[in-house]
């Protein structure tokens, strides 16, 4: 049995990212979260309807994607992440759940998400964003 030492290590980092991720997305801070990226970061969204962004590419578009989020939806809590690691120590998966409300219909957002994020030296390189589009669509379709 093959036993990683850094695996502690990966955790702890991945559980710190994804604790600055969803808290400055509470506080509605993003400048902070921006920082968190790469400048040539990937942000996917594979399950995304056809007329929604499907991929960002580099950190100056994820910014100009994710800084008008506040008037799209106000978060009001995300679960405490369930984090798994890989062999690969710059890899991990994240399962986590918001509770939200759409501004402009007022309607929830209660999405549940799988994010495949992976990190080199602290910073998001590619983000893998899994989320339901149907959760999506009813909260923000008047």
């Amino acid at each position: 049995m093959n036993i990683n030492p850094n695996t502690d290590d990966a955790k702890q980092q991945a559980q710190a990212v994804m604790h600055k991720f969803t808290s400055n997305l509470l506080e509605e801070n993003m400048e902070q979260w921006i920082s968190l990226f790469d400048d040539n970061a990937v942000f996917e969204f594979p399950y995304a309807p056809k007329h929604f962004v499907q991929v960002l590419q580099g950190k100056a578009a994820i910014y100009e994607y994710i800084k008008e989020f506040p008037s799209i939806l106000r978060i009001q809590h995300f679960s405490s992440p369930t984090i798994h690691t890989t062999t690969d120590p710059g890899l991990f998966v994240a399962e986590f759940a918001s509770e939200a409300q759409a501004v402009s219909t007022g309607k929830p957002y209660n999405q549940t998400y799988i994010s495949v994020i992976k990190l080199k030296n602290g910073k998001i390189t590619h983000y893998k964003d899994y989320w339901n589009p149907l959760v999506a669509l009813e909260a923000l379709e008047s």
